[in-house]
This record gives structure tokens, C-alpha cells and sequence, in this order.
């Protein structure tokens, strides 16, 4: 009888009901152990990724705006190179011109129109002084204007498109540091919730269960803020891609018509100069 009791005994719903609830349990908490294990590892996969993404994005990023810089400072040393050209010529050879001149008698002309200007070739002077006149008098009527302003212009675009980069690169750590922030904020509210316990509960748009926590207030506010960086990075990113398609059409173009408008001027001065031959006449 109590051996047929104990087979009995074995084959209770209840008892196996227990065994099995047991055996679920346990299988659940191997399998929750092994997510947990996979959740860590692509979380490491996905963090090594991404800090190496992040270092090439960033080495092409300071390699554009170095470059950037770079090509800014050499229009910066082009144009005081070219200013201080005209410059230079101009006192040359009005200087030049100067210096012949004084060798020669300065005899006025009186005509119905008044005092006719000094030319070398009315007294009859040597070649030389007729050619260093001419070329005096040539270069006066050539401008360099129109070149410098274009080099302004093109040295601002450059300015403006060095400082965005720089404020772009700023803003982006700053949305890195806040977006590290945020997610350690939510790790830690995630971590205080705890874990298999029931009630009635609220869920934020993050999916936090809200027990009527500050942390949750805190944590919308640092989203808030992360957000607003965000859009002030890419109002900055569209602001930088806009400068820099356009640098070529209003920065480059100008400056390389300014560029031959003003040899075309040199060409027509040379032109006109008297240069004597081989007998030494014009």
C-alpha cells in the first residue's frame, strides 16, 4: 500500500507542475545570463566600430579643415605679395622716370589749351627717356583694384568657411559629450528600476517605467539640450556645404576674371610703348 502510495505519490500534477516550474525557471535564468553576455559583447563589437569610424571621420575632418586654413593663409600671403608688387613697380618706376627727367631742361609749352604736358620726345630727347616716359605714364592707367577686391572677397568666404568648421568641430564634441551624458543618465535610472517586481507605472517616450522620479525630469531636459546641439550642429554642417559649393562661383570665379581683365591691361600698355629699334630710333 505505501509503496503503491509513493508511485502514486510521483506521478501528482502538483509534484511535477513544481519540477517543471523549476526547470523553467532555471532555464530562463541561464538564458537571461546569456543574453546579458551577447548584449556585452556586441555592445564591445559595436564600441570598438565605432571609435574607429569616429577617429577616420575625425582625422577627414581636421585634414579638410586644416587644408582649409591652409589655403586661406596662402591667398592671405598671394595677396600682399601681389599689393606690395604694384606697389613696388609703380615707385620704381615713376622714380626711374623721375631721375631721367631731371637730367633733361624742363621747357614749357604754351599752347591755346595751356601748359602742354612734358613729353621727352618734343625736345628730342635719346630713346631711353622717351620709352622710361612712356612706360611712366602706362602704368599710371593700370590698376591692380579689381584683383585685390576679388582677393578680399575670396580671403572672407575662406575666413567664414575656417570658422564654421571650427564651430562645426565644437558643437560636435559638445553633442558627443552630451549624447555620453544622456546614456549614462538612462543606464542609471534603468539600473534603479529594479527588476521583477509588478505595479502600475508610467512609461516615457524612452521607455523608463516613471515612478515619479526627478531623475526622469532631469533626463528630459539633458535630452532637450541634446537635441537642441544636434540641430545647431547640422544648421552648421548645411551652413559649411552651402559656403563650400558656392566658393568656386562667387570667391573663385571673380577673382581669375579680375586676373585677366588686369593682364589684358598690361598687354595694352606694353603695346603702346615707343621701344627704340636697333638704329635707337622709336
Amino acid at each position: 500500500m505505501s509503496s503503491v502510495s509513493r508511485k502514486a505519490g510521483n506521478c501528482n500534477p502538483e509534484n511535477n507542475d513544481t519540477v517543471e516550474s523549476g526547470n523553467l525557471s532555471s532555464t530562463l535564468e541561464k538564458l537571461y545570463l546569456w543574453e546579458q553576455k551577447l548584449y556585452k559583447e556586441v555592445k564591445a563589437i559595436v564600441k570598438t566600430t565605432s571609435r574607429k569610424l569616429v577617429v577616420k571621420t575625425r582625422s577627414q575632418r581636421e585634414w579638410v579643415a586644416k587644408a582649409t586654413k591652409e589655403l586661406e593663409l596662402e591667398l592671405v600671403n598671394w595677396y600682399q605679395c601681389f599689393n606690395n608688387w604694384i606697389g613696388i613697380q609703380k615707385s620704381y618706376i615713376e622714380a626711374l622716370n623721375g631721375w631721367l627727367i631731371s637730367w633733361l631742361p624742363q621747357e614749357q609749352e604754351q599752347t591755346p589749351d595751356g601748359v602742354a604736358p612734358f613729353s621727352p620726345s618734343g625736345i628730342g630727347a635719346p630713346a631711353v627717356y622717351v620709352l622710361s616716359n612712356d612706360w611712366f605714364h602706362a602704368n599710371k592707367n593700370i590698376s591692380g583694384k579689381e584683383v585685390i577686391e576679388a582677393m578680399r572677397a575670396l580671403i572672407k568666404i575662406l575666413h567664414i568657411l575656417s570658422e564654421s568648421q571650427e564651430e562645426e568641430e565644437r558643437q560636435r564634441l559638445e553633442a558627443e559629450y552630451l549624447s555620453g551624458a544622456y546614456d549614462r543618465r538612462l543606464g542609471s535610472l534603468q539600473e534603479k528600476g529594479g527588476w521583477g517586481h509588478l505595479d502600475i507605472v508610467s512609461v516615457s517616450k524612452d521607455g523608463l517605467e516613471h515612478h515619479g522620479d526627478d531623475g526622469i525630469v532631469e533626463l528630459d531636459l539633458l535630452r532637450k539640450k541634446l537635441d537642441e546641439k544636434i540641430y545647431k550642429h547640422k544648421e552648421t554642417l548645411r551652413r559649411i556645404k552651402h559656403v563650400a559649393s558656392s566658393t568656386l562661383q562667387t570667391g573663385l570665379t571673380p577673382l581669375f576674371g579680375a586676373l585677366e581683365d588686369f593682364t589684358s591691361q598690361i598687354l595694352r600698355a606694353y603695346d603702346g610703348l615707343r621701344i627704340p629699334n636697333e638704329g635707337g630710333e622709336t
